[in-house]
């Protein structure tokens, strides 16, 4: 035999759709064929038959604006509660950055997150608030409730879960030295803070 027959053929598929059910890629779905009763043949679907269907679709997801800058204008507190009314809606985490204009490490931080892979990051899993907290002299209350700025410089970056708990996720006392951050250090981060523990 040369192995080019119908079982060859078959051996073939079989191998095929394990290696494709193994790896991920796809999903399946359903296991029997309907209305087998009676003696007739029901009726029957691509799930019933078990078809892989590859690429899991992923929900829609609106963009959340990601801010440019330091507006010392801004009312800092209502942008706050607007992004935890956006977060209690759809579960994005809400991102607070604490800076100002004449800072260099944030003035590199906005730099980096014009990036297109990193503003993508920001726009479809947080919701970014920028807070100027001028010469330190500026919204220090409302920083205050979430870091210590003296202690970690700006800018200074805090996650709020959906519950409004404030956190300093691993490695964001990097952005202090943003200057130091290529825009890939910053997406992996940013990415890495949205499954704690991994």
């Amino acid at each position: 035999m040369t192995g080019r027959g119908p079982t060859a053929a078959l051996s073939a598929a079989v191998a095929l759709t394990l290696l494709l059910l193994l790896s991920g890629c796809v999903e399946v779905r359903g296991t029997a064929v309907r209305g087998q009763s009676s003696g007739r043949s029901g009726s029957v679907s691509n799930d019933s038959l078990g078809l892989a269907r590859p690429f899991l679709p992923l929900p829609a997801v609106t963009p959340a604006a990601v801010p440019d800058g330091y507006d010392p204008g801004a009312d800092a507190a209502a942008d706050i509660a607007a992004a935890q009314a956006a977060s209690h809606a759809d579960g994005r985490p809400v991102l607070l950055d604490f800076g100002s204009a004449w800072c260099q490490d944030c003035q590199a931080l906005t730099a980096l997150v014009r990036n297109p892979g990193v503003d993508l990051i920001l726009a479809r899993n947080y919701h970014t608030v920028t807070i100027d907290v001028g010469h330190y002299d500026r919204n220090m209350d409302l920083a205050g409730r979430y870091v210590s700025l003296p202690g970690s410089g700006i800018p200074a970056l805090v996650l709020l879960g959906a519950d409004g708990t404030p956190s300093r996720p691993a490695g964001a006392e990097q952005f202090a030295d943003a200057r130091s951050l290529s825009s890939d250090q910053v997406a992996n981060l940013l990415v890495d803070w949205l499954y704690p523990g991994n």
